[in-house]
């Protein structure tokens, strides 16, 4: 949060829950930005996120938004928007503060080690990795003056730059987000193709399965693939090249309900049953 508060974010967090629960809510787990309630959804369908996919008479999870974030100007204009199709998903505070800064790619300088080469960079955007908490595992290149590395999809017999996660069960993983190619022509066919110059970066959001929980034995998660390249100039193409890694992330325990998973006695106690039970009460009252 603090970088958040530097950057001048104000953080809020909408939810169909009463506000009793909310407040029960933010202090079992010491939150520090504000929750706000809208129990009939009435902010939620303004902002048009109603989950539709839910039937009106399917209690009790009719009325919740679409999980996902809105970055706001000072003048209320929306103007990023993060959703996920996992309701236990949000995205990480280092991609909110690239939003906030208006910045769609971050290139720290990386200098080639040898002339002609391709220096590379692998490294986890954050400290740890946490269940609902999505950071970006980020690939930079440089790429040497007069040379490209081919975008995606690269011309046949090529290869394109790619960032390749091995499969791991406590890892979830979205869709490579790669930069803006540039259209490059060769001189003696004219044929035109999409490429990368200079400074390359590839993010690949990740994010712990839910199905990892604070009291299992390992609070550690390995990440390990291949990022692949293949340098041209106008004239030839080097052999394709490729860089094995393997980092070791901590991880942060989940803070899934207990009435949700496996109770962990250490985990804070939000008296999330009874909120629940109220809110099944109140629908039923009020005949929603």
């Amino acid at each position: 949060m603090k970088h958040l508060t530097d950057a001048g974010v104000r953080v809020y967090a909408l939810s169909y829950d009463e506000a009793d629960a909310l407040r029960d809510f933010q202090q079992a787990y010491g939150m520090t930005y504000k929750l706000l309630s809208d129990p009939d959804s009435v902010v939620i369908r303004q902002f048009g996120i109603l989950n539709t996919l839910i039937a009106e008479d399917d209690h009790p999870w009719f009325g919740i938004p679409y999980p996902g974030t809105y970055v706001l100007d000072a003048g209320g204009v929306i103007t990023h928007k993060f959703f996920e199709n996992n309701l236990a998903v949000r995205v990480g505070p280092e991609q909110l503060l690239r939003a906030v800064r208006g910045e769609s790619v971050v290139v720290e300088a990386v200098e080639p080690i040898e002339p002609g080469k391709v220096a590379t960079r692998i490294y986890l955007e954050g400290d740890t990795l946490a269940v609902s908490v999505q950071r970006d595992l980020v690939a930079d290149l440089a790429v040497p003056p007069g040379r490209h590395v081919y975008a995606s999809p690269a011309p046949e017999g090529t290869v394109a730059v790619t960032l390749e996660l091995d499969a791991n069960p406590r890892i979830v993983k979205r869709e490579l987000i790669r930069p803006p190619s540039e259209s490059h022509s060769l001189g003696a066919s004219g044929e035109v193709f999409q490429v990368h110059h200079d400074r390359v970066q590839l993010r690949l959001p990740v994010t712990v399965n839910g199905r990892l929980t604070v009291d299992d034995d390992n609070h550690a998660v390995t990440l390990s693939g291949i990022l692949k390249w293949q340098t041209c100039d106008d004239e030839v193409c080097d052999i394709p090249a490729s860089e094995r890694f393997e980092i070791s992330i901590p991880v942060e325990g989940s803070i899934m309900p207990s009435f949700m998973g496996k109770s962990d006695q250490k985990s804070p106690e939000p008296n999330a049953g009874k909120h629940f039970q109220r809110m099944m009460e109140r629908r039923e009252e009020s005949g929603a």
